[in-house]
């Protein structure tokens, strides 16, 4: 990774209203507070309100404006916070047509927030599976999906994670005209299966091994992060693991947990008050959860920046999958199997947990002889 580029952490969910701005907002406000320069840019194009949040009544020139200007830097649309390390570039969600932004000014938007001055760039990405959402999600492997701990919005934060891998999949195999016709046949097929990543890898490798490799390689770098956000009760983690399963079952995907965020009366007078957690109530439980996140980003191991090859930032995936899947529910035969609430028991819980203290444990003892064998080699 060219470490003069900032490091892009796109927020997206699968539905709308599960605090995903609040959170991109708050999350940018942590890394700032960490002593990280960072910018947060309002990408949810047609929906923009990161500047109503920040306490503006009318939305300033931003991402609309420079979209539609021809000499305008994107950099010239910045805007300072009470943060001295963040600073933030508006939506413009009234200006005509933001929402369907054409690919040309897709490439032109990428290509200028990583020349940004920052360490980190947050994007606060539109509810969804639009095309404009997956290509900006899949910017980075720093991606993050918000979910709360409802069934809804568990398997629209599936659809989400299904498009982009399979769009993703899309454009790393069509070069390859045997494999594009596997992949074009079993999406078609429709149903259940349709949906599983391991049939498709299966003939795959039927039909070139070392590609078949190679598309498993490009799966793990895809490692998203989610947050669930609006919990009641400690037991609604159970959720998160729902997703973490199917994504795991259908997709290959091994997803990781960023945070858990309960509900909290601050959090409503906060957006009421138009005024981020950090001015209103730094010391607050959900603030401090939130720069426990900052921390782990910061902390986290640096992965492939882009998944996506800008130049294949096209919409040439329009024909297979379906745009602004809002209800998986509706649209996959047999999906009762994956909202079963059984898909994830007690037993299973607590069998994750008893795996990952194991491992905690193993690591621990890993790390203790290695300095035991440092030791001795300095004596």
């Amino acid at each position: 990774m060219n470490a003069n580029k900032p490091i892009i952490i796109p927020i997206a969910s699968g539905k709308g209203g599960v605090g995903k701005t609040f959170i991109s907002i708050n999350l940018s406000y942590a890394l700032a507070s960490l002593g990280k320069k960072t910018v947060l840019i309002d990408v949810d194009f047609g929906g923009a309100n990161i500047h109503t949040c920040l306490g503006y009544d009318i939305a300033p020139d931003g991402v609309g404006n420079f979209l539609n200007q021809k000499n305008m830097r994107l950099e010239d649309y910045l805007l300072n916070t009470s943060e001295p390390n963040l600073r933030f570039i508006p939506g413009d969600a009234e200006m005509v047509g933001i929402a369907n932004i054409s690919n040309a000014q897709k490439k032109k938007l990428i290509n200028q927030i990583l020349t940004l001055d920052a360490d980190y760039v947050v994007l606060d990405l539109g509810a969804g599976s639009t095309y404009n959402t997956i290509d900006f999600f899949m910017m980075s492997a720093f991606s993050i999906i918000v979910a709360t701990p409802e069934l809804t919005s568990i398997l629209n934060a599936y659809a989400l994670l299904k498009n982009s891998l399979f769009r993703l999949m899309y454009i790393d195999l069509k070069k390859y005209p045997d494999v594009k016709d596997i992949f074009t046949t079993h999406m078609k097929v429709g149903g259940e299966s349709a949906w599983k990543i391991s049939d498709i890898l299966n003939k795959v490798f039927e039909v070139d091994p070392e590609l078949h490799a190679e598309t498993l390689a490009m799966i793990d770098s895809f490692n998203p992060k989610i947050i669930i956000n609006m919990a009641y009760q400690p037991k609604d983690v159970s959720m998160g693991e729902k997703l973490r399963k199917i994504s795991k079952t259908y997709l290959n995907i091994d997803m990781e947990y960023l945070g858990f965020l309960y509900r909290d009366k601050i959090v409503e007078q906060s957006i009421t008050e138009r005024k981020p957690l950090a001015i209103l109530a730094p010391n607050s439980t959900t603030y401090q959860t939130i720069i426990k996140m900052a921390y782990k980003i910061i902390n986290a191991k640096k992965m492939p920046y882009f998944l996506l090859d800008i130049e294949n930032y096209d919409d040439s995936l329009e024909i297979l999958l379906e745009e602004a899947t809002e209800d998986l529910s509706s649209r996959i035969e047999g999906y009762d199997k994956l909202a079963n609430e059984n898909l994830l028991s007690i037993n299973e819980l607590l069998s994750i947990v008893k795996n990952l203290e194991y491992e905690n444990l193993s690591l621990k003892r890993r790390v203790e002889e290695l300095e035991e064998e440092i030791r001795k080699f300095k004596k």
